[in-house]
């Protein structure tokens, strides 16, 4: 049955007729989680794929995918962007592009183009003037989450409490550095290469938002080979040389330090709060409460 959700593909079509009479039809359902559904379709003859948002914090994607546009970092093309809709080019069937794969995370070649683009969501996210009201990760950590953790993960109890205890000062930390636009979401299934691999870009907007450059930095080189991560630093360090005449490890140096601590909080916050079953992905910050090492690195940035 190539259409299950016949509700969902009458609302796309209203939703889009509202901007453009360009006609949607040939529905395929790819995915249906969480109220989100992405189908293949045809979008006045073109092949495409459409996403349909029913929950309202999901249809940030659609003014992610403005924002980006607005502010010259490459996307893949979009074709409409309705209120709960959105149509972009169906990768599948491009001539230039492709898909990503999981030995994308060990390609040398890609990883340096992936670095440029990250390098172009950077410099040009950091005067976006839509920063201060997107979503941003460390807005969950909270004094009342920090303290359902500590309810729901009890093994966690000393580095929780010593949190609590120094809550205001780590908020006041974690709004030290520039902030700038961030991805957030980062792994080779959300990845499209072009086929000759001179350019790489991330889509899947979603979790866009505001952050640090080093969590991106983190979320990357956590992913890619040995040979993969030298060549996206590289690069992006050598193109932030050039722009500036100077390094930014001192920077990075400061953002790794609070972000050492606000990323495994809220790892923690995501796995244990919001999931039903902890995600395997989350185990390292697991093994990383119950052998001491994050207090440690929580005394070590409130000394």
């Amino acid at each position: 049955m190539d259409n299950p959700h016949p509700n969902i593909t009458k609302l796309i079509k209203q939703d889009l007729s509202n901007i453009s009479p360009k006609p949607i039809q040939h529905f395929q359902l790819i995915r249906a989680k969480s109220r989100v559904y992405v189908y293949k379709c045809l979008y006045n003859g073109i092949p495409a794929v459409v996403k349909y948002f029913e929950n309202d914090d999901d249809k940030r994607e659609i003014l992610n995918y403005r924002i980006l546009t607005k502010h010259d970092i490459p996307t893949i093309k979009t074709l409409a962007l309705g209120k709960s809709s959105l149509v972009m080019e169906d990768i599948s069937a491009s001539k230039d592009w492709r898909l990503g794969i999981s030995n994308d995370f060990e390609d040398t070649d890609v990883a340096k183009s992936l670095a440029q683009w990250y390098f172009t969501l950077h410099e040009n996210g950091s005067t976006a003037p839509e920063l201060d009201d997107l979503y941003f990760e460390y807005d969950n950590i909270t004094k009342e989450n920090l303290k359902t953790l500590i309810h729901k993960f009890p093994e966690g109890k000393d580095l929780l409490e010593f949190v609590l205890s120094h809550f205001n000062r780590l908020r006041e930390l974690i709004y030290q550095p520039s902030f700038t636009l961030t991805y957030n979401d980062f792994y080779w299934s959300n990845l499209v290469v072009r086929k000759d691999k001179k350019a790489a870009m991330m889509f899947d907007y979603n979790l866009l938002g505001k952050g640090y450059r080093f969590s991106d930095f983190r979320n990357v080189c956590w992913s890619i080979s040995d040979n993969a991560k030298a060549a996206f630093t590289d690069e992006y360090h050598q193109l932030y040389f050039e722009k500036y005449g100077r390094t930014r490890l001192e920077d990075e140096e400061v953002e790794k330090h609070i972000d050492d601590l606000a990323a495994s909080l809220f790892t923690l916050i995501v796995a244990i709060i919001e999931r039903e079953s902890f995600p395997s992905w989350a185990e390292h910050t697991r093994s990383e409460v119950l052998n001491g090492n994050l207090l440690s690195k929580a005394k070590l940035l409130f000394p």
